[in-house]
């Protein structure tokens, strides 16, 4: 599986929902986690800095003649590797979408590297730009992230619109295996009037819903994803379930022969 995390509204959650996939798909098959955004928050989410950007996905996209593996921190959790980005990666960017060269530039540089892993995670510009779109286009299914802000819902729409046109387009195959629902509080009413209203939709809900937990700010701090470091939390405990319902979805899809 090549799964891009999207949303078009930060603030949701997306990069924490990434970076623990990640982690719990390591147990499902070498797993891959890929940053593709120029904040560099799912490195960051393991402790990872890149020194520069050959150091990184901008190095790699820049020169495609470089081996990709030597960008990859290897073993940061058990069965996950991870390819940090760096902020120049908006810059190199700009460059290739000057050269018509953007849209395809993830896929080629991960190419060499797909038949080592089992699953690639790639979280994404915390928008629907190109950098987005290149993730998108590297990957063959898409999850994206709201919360009980109703904007966050209208922002899945977005991404779920987003998809649909470049599929047309043919940029990319990838499928919206549906949206899950972070930062849950089952006490407000907000939270549930959101939910419900994405029921009414037909966009694909996950069941699984990441409830709010001082654990999620609290690991950023320690920089290891909550799975890893309070692994019976109820938080993690809904990662966890989120990822088996993912590995479901996608194979339920058809995407996994």
């Amino acid at each position: 599986m090549r799964l891009a995390v999207c949303s078009s509204k930060g603030g949701v959650g997306k990069t924490s929902t990434a970076a623990n996939l990640a982690v719990a798909l390591g147990a499902h098959g070498r797993t891959l986690a890929v940053d593709a955004d120029p904040q560099d928050s799912l490195g960051r989410a393991f402790g990872i800095i890149a020194k520069g950007r050959e150091d990184s996905l901008a190095g790699l996209l820049e020169d495609p003649s470089l081996d990709p593996r030597g960008a990859i921190r290897r073993d940061i959790a058990p069965g996950l590797d991870v390819l940090p980005a760096h902020p120049s990666l908006e810059g190199a960017g700009v460059a290739l979408a000057a050269q018509g060269g953007l849209i395809t530039s993830i896929r080629r540089t991960l190419r060499p590297l797909i038949a080592e892993y089992d699953h690639i995670v790639l979280d994404t510009h915390g928008d629907l730009g190109n950098l987005t779109l290149a993730a998108v286009c590297a990957a063959d299914a898409v999850l994206s992230v709201f919360t009980s802000d109703p904007g966050s819902a209208l922002g899945v729409a977005r991404v779920s619109a987003f998809l649909h046109q470049h599929l047309a387009f043919e940029n990319t195959s990838a499928r919206l295996l549906g949206a899950a629902c972070s930062l849950w509080d089952p006490q407000a009413k907000a939270a549930r009037d959101v939910f419900g209203a994405m029921e009414g939709t037909d966009i694909p809900l996950f069941q699984t819903r990441i409830p709010m937990s001082r654990r999620v700010p609290s690991s950023t701090l320690s920089k290891r994803p909550v799975v890893l470091t309070a692994p019976s939390s109820t938080v993690a405990l809904a990662y966890l379930a989120l990822t088996d319902e993912v590995l479901a979805a996608y194979t339920s899809k058809g995407l996994d022969r």
